[in-house]
């Protein structure tokens, strides 16, 4: 690690985390403008019961399972005897994000989509240090087995996808095919958010989130107004609806989540955090990336050729980081694509 780096780092960190907190307060500036002063005090939506469309039996059957940590929520679907097809969602969702890969796949696999670590009805905390990579990966194999598998196709996106590469590159064995969308490998990461210009630009919001307290109250503000259809691609999107959007609201709505899934970027991003070593890859792997993402730099998509022994990158021009729900057709036929590859050879 070069004298550079080290004195690079601490720097950029402390510069970001004041951009953050700068950009934070220019956001609760406009809602004022916008909304009115009481717009302070409208705070986070309460449920009773989840949104309709996640109840929908066409997309599988809702269960919990125990990890070492706790509790894990999860929707399974397809038959128990087809292989299965694991999926991992990212910040801010949960589950539910996977809708249209679960009906696209259900008739081949045993598909399941699991609510991470701190997500939707899974288990919270409120501590940091149980969200490194390292523990949100014993998760996973926690969870096959508590399903009776002994492997899987591994699908991930954002905060799920960088969990994915850390599963594949720890347990080889767990994971026959991997999938990841629009997230980078954990060390790839924190080396771009402190060392590229652009990707530490793209990256302020995570070194907002190092703030106490103020992140929340940003994004539970006005009934986590900030989870609007401008996030998913605006009036532009037709595949998420006001519903689906509900089904947002609905997961950072359960006590303890709005900051259990914040933990993520706490735990491996903040300067103290366990700086990762990559890890090889030994399963064919697929990253799928749309590249009108705002937050997560199309350069995350070069080198993996010294880790990763059959790698395909697959580049979805425009779009946005929620490419899964933003052209699904697009990602569902490059998943499909990849695995009657890998199936034929």
């Amino acid at each position: 690690m070069g004298v550079i780096e080290e004195l690079r780092r601490p720097l950029v960190y402390c510069v970001m985390v004041f951009v953050g907190l700068f950009a934070s307060i220019i956001a609760v500036f406009m809602s004022l403008v916008r909304f009115g002063p009481l717009v302070l005090f409208k705070g986070r939506k309460q449920y009773k019961e989840m949104p309709s469309c996640m109840d929908d039996p066409q997309l599988g059957t809702h269960g919990d399972l125990t990890t070492e940590f706790g509790n894990i929520h999860y929707v399974a679907s397809g038959p128990e005897d087809k292989p299965l097809m694991l999926f991992l969602h990212g910040f801010p969702e949960n589950w539910f994000s996977w809708r249209y890969q679960i009906l696209e796949f259900q008739k081949d696999y045993r598909v399941v989509a699991i609510d991470t670590r701190g997500a939707g009805n899974s288990q919270k905390s409120s501590s940091r240090s149980d969200f490194s990579m390292d523990k949100l990966t014993v998760d996973i194999k926690d969870v096959l087995e508590a399903l009776g598998y002994s492997s899987c196709v591994l699908v991930g996106h954002d905060w799920g996808g960088v969990l994915a590469w850390h599963v594949a590159g720890t347990y080889p064995s767990l994971v026959d095919q991997l999938i990841v969308i629009n997230a980078p490998e954990m060390a790839q990461l924190q080396y771009h958010a402190y060392n590229i210009v652009k990707q530490t630009v793209k990256s302020w919001y995570m070194f907002a989130h190092e703030w106490p307290w103020l992140p929340e109250f940003i994004m539970s503000m006005n009934q986590f107004a900030a989870v609007s259809r401008s996030l998913y691609g605006g009036s532009e999107n037709k595949y998420m609806t006001e519903e689906d959007l509900e089904a947002v609201r609905y997961g950072l709505s359960r006590p303890g989540s709005l900051t259990s899934g914040i933990n993520y970027y706490r735990g491996n991003m903040s300067l103290l955090s366990k700086r990762e070593e990559r890890k090889s890859v030994l399963c064919p792997t697929i990253l799928i990336w749309a590249t009108g993402d705002k937050y997560l730099d199309v350069a995350l998509t070069t080198g993996h050729e010294k880790y990763v022994q059959d790698m395909t990158v697959a580049l979805i021009e425009g779009g946005n980081h929620f490419i899964h729900q933003y052209n699904p057709d697009e990602v569902n036929r490059a998943m499909r694509q990849f695995l009657k590859r890998e199936q034929e050879g």
